[in-house]
């Protein structure tokens, strides 16, 4: 599910996050962020170049209501875990990243020392900010293709024209073009369907969907989508 290429719009800010799993790789997996400076610059917030997300490195590890032991417990995350970096500084002589979970929830803080830069479903570490939104209103895409579509409520599947803004992580934007013109964005988020646009048919918010054998199964208000999962990761 790895990439065979990295565009070169992606090379330059995933420097960052590439170098701090090759440094964690390089240490067994368990170095401190706090004592290696590299590491802890590449855990700055998207805005500043750093990762869109971060994986939990251990079981059990507390995510807190403030930047502090002693602090509400939210939750407790398992390793593997993946969460929205929202940005790390140092607070009483410990380091932490603020996160929120990529599908909305909580939002809370979690040590620096257990976090890592996560990799997307393609492979990727996405770092900067995700810009597949406003590149996909330029008309700046990587793909077109066609998949199957129903505009209506029980419609069968037709053809739409679909052309796809990936930023990398399993981030993207698609534009759907239906026969009669009217067209659809769609937003996914490390692999993961989030929501549409806002339209004359809805608020692109009362969705279902599912990604099997390849394929994502997405419903938006009363239209339905089938898209490939390559074309989304582009791989």
């Amino acid at each position: 599910m790895f990439f065979s290429f990295i565009s070169m719009r992606a090379i330059g800010p995933m420097f960052l996050g590439i170098a701090s799993l090759c440094l964690l790789q390089a240490t067994g997996g368990t170095a401190s962020f706090a004592q290696n400076a590299p590491q802890v610059a590449a855990l700055v917030h998207p805005e500043q170049g750093g990762p869109r997300r971060l994986e939990v490195t251990r079981d059990e590890t507390v995510l807190f209501r403030e930047p502090s032991e002693k602090a509400d417990k939210l939750t407790e995350l398992s390793s593997s875990a993946i969460v929205t970096n929202l940005g790390c500084t140092e607070t009483a002589g410990l380091d932490w990243c603020k996160v929120s979970f990529v599908d909305g929830g909580s939002t809370g803080f979690i040590e620096m020392r257990h976090l890592i830069p996560a990799a997307g479903p393609d492979g990727i570490v996405a770092t900067g900010v995700d810009d597949s939104k406003i590149r996909v209103r330029r008309r700046d895409y990587d793909a077109t293709s066609e998949i199957a579509c129903a505009q209506n409520e029980g419609q069968s599947l037709g053809r739409c024209r679909a052309s796809i803004a990936r930023s990398g992580g399993g981030d993207a934007a698609v534009v759907v073009t239906f026969s009669n013109s009217f067209s659809r964005e769609l937003y996914f988020t490390h692999g993961q369907f989030r929501r549409g646009n806002s339209t004359m048919s809805g608020v692109g918010t009362d969705t279902e969907w599912r990604l099997e054998n390849g394929i994502y199964t997405v419903r938006v208000d009363d239209q339905r989508y089938e898209i490939p999962e390559v074309f989304v990761l582009g791989k």
